[in-house]
């Protein structure tokens, strides 16, 4: 009996009516730091802790008076380092010699997990309760075992209502459809998706969600797929509104560009043609013997026809360059730079021969774009050179233009004109995209590029 006495694992201690020990192991030094000495010297109350003193001198007194024959409890004893260990109590009465005999063991490793999974739970559960974001939890029958607050709210509906419901018991089939049939990915791959669902009930509207659907396990290895949603709606709305705006701006570009392409052609083969034919009369009737005046008369009107002509020809070319719709985009190009390196401004043009006929659209944009970065750089950078160059990369037109002025601030400059946000914004017509960098005093420099389509790969 000693020996069990002394070397059991667990805390044995025998006390008196008083609250004394009249006998401890040597298993109490080991967890609570206090020697055999030193916890027979005084009642043990005064090792509770003060929360739980009133509780033991409870269970105590059930036994004294004979109202219980055993007690189980647990509280908390102070260690000689001031710490407070849990120890989980089974003690009776001894009959004969009146005095109580105990058995405890530490649970304070327990006790601390159990208060940390707790207060983990308790952070849990705030935080998807005041997520705006709804979240959810299905077994893998597909039925509900959790939602949050935001779940219940945006849908109307009581947690006892939907608990242990599968989606075919609350959405449309259609729906109900989508929703398994994203758990079942979820379920069979064992890693997160992120999808886009839809959902509707009743006579509600149809609403879009970002969706991230994960899987996990239970302590019992059950497994379960947990979904975090947000509400995309507004964003599908705007973005459908925002491509039918785009594609009404492609159509009015379009039409524009075909306008131009009008206006020049009958220019070009209406009055520009009258005026070189009247040109040709003229310029014979001055073979005709004529008085002296009338001589100098037609010599005057031959020198106006000549510059109405190539006026005309030079607002022709600025509209809409006949070698833009007969032509290349490099003719096109090279055209465009000789007229501007002919206005006081060299230009050096670097176009790739392999990029041959592209869509009339990818030309007309990029004609527009190298267009508008030479006006933009003869009005406002004040270099005296400017470098261009267009070459086929890939599926793509890359484009760069660089002048070597005084530069500016783009940000605010997108504010004060169209020019730069109309460059970028026929880029992402096209499915490209648009680069302008620059800063004040270091030149300028844009990048643009443009997707060519797969079926003109090869031309």
């Amino acid at each position: 009996m000693l020996d069990f006495f002394e070397f059991s694992n667990e805390m044995l201690a025998v006390t008196d009516d008083r609250g004394y020990a009249i006998r401890v192991n040597s298993a109490w030094t080991k967890t609570l730091g206090w020697s055999v000495e030193e916890l027979l010297s005084r009642p043990y109350i005064e090792l509770l802790h003060p929360d739980d003193a009133a509780a033991a001198m409870r269970e105590a007194e059930l036994l004294f008076s004979g109202t219980h024959e055993t007690v189980s409890f647990e509280n908390r004893w102070r260690a000689k380092d001031g710490s407070y260990r849990w120890l989980a109590w089974y003690a009776k009465l001894d009959p004969d010699s009146k005095q109580l005999v105990g058995a405890a063991r530490d649970i304070t490793e327990q006790k601390l997990k159990a208060a940390a999974l707790q207060e983990s739970e308790e952070r849990f559960a705030a935080f998807m309760d005041h997520s705006s974001a709804i979240a959810w939890a299905k077994d893998e029958q597909g039925r509900l075992v959790y939602f949050n607050k935001a779940y219940e709210s945006r849908f109307q509906m009581k947690r006892e209502d939907w608990l242990g419901k599968t989606d075919f018991d609350l959405w449309p089939p259609e729906i109900a459809q989508q929703f398994r049939e994203n758990d079942r990915k979820v379920l069979a791959g064992g890693v997160p998706i992120s999808v886009t669902e839809e959902s509707r009930r009743g006579g509600s509207a149809l609403a879009y969600w970002m969706v991230a659907k994960f899987p996990y396990r239970d302590r019992h290895g059950n497994h379960y797929v947990g979904g975090i949603g947000v509400d995309i709606t507004e964003i599908k709305q705007f973005e459908a509104q925002s491509t039918s705006q785009r594609q009404l701006l492609r159509d009015l570009i379009e039409v524009q560009e075909k306008e131009k392409q009008f206006l020049c052609h009958e220019f070009h083969d209406g009055l520009i043609q009258y005026a070189v034919g009247s040109l040709m009369l003229l310029e014979t009737c001055k073979q005709l013997p004529l008085p002296a005046a009338g001589s100098a008369m037609i010599d005057e009107a031959i020198k106006n026809l000549r510059r109405g002509i190539e006026d005309g020809r030079r607002v022709i070319q600025g509209i809409r360059p006949a070698l833009l719709d007969e032509g290349s985009l490099r003719d096109a190009v090279q055209e465009l730079v000789h007229q501007f390196s002919t206005n006081g401004m060299k230009v050096e043009c670097g176009c790739d021969p392999a990029i041959g006929q592209l869509p009339e659209t990818i030309q007309t944009t990029a004609y527009r774009v190298v267009q508008e970065a030479l006006n933009n750089a003869r009005k406002h950078s004040g270099t005296d050179l400017v470098t261009v160059a267009v070459r086929r990369q890939g599926g793509d037109l890359r484009i760069e233009i660089r002048d070597f002025g005084r530069g500016f601030d783009v940000a605010s400059a997108r504010q004060r004109g169209f020019g730069l946000r109309g460059m970028s914004e026929r880029a992402q017509l096209s499915g490209g995209e648009c680069l302008i960098q620059s800063d004040p005093g270091a030149g300028t420099s844009i990048f643009v590029r443009l997707p060519i389509p797969p079926a003109n790969e090869d031309e």
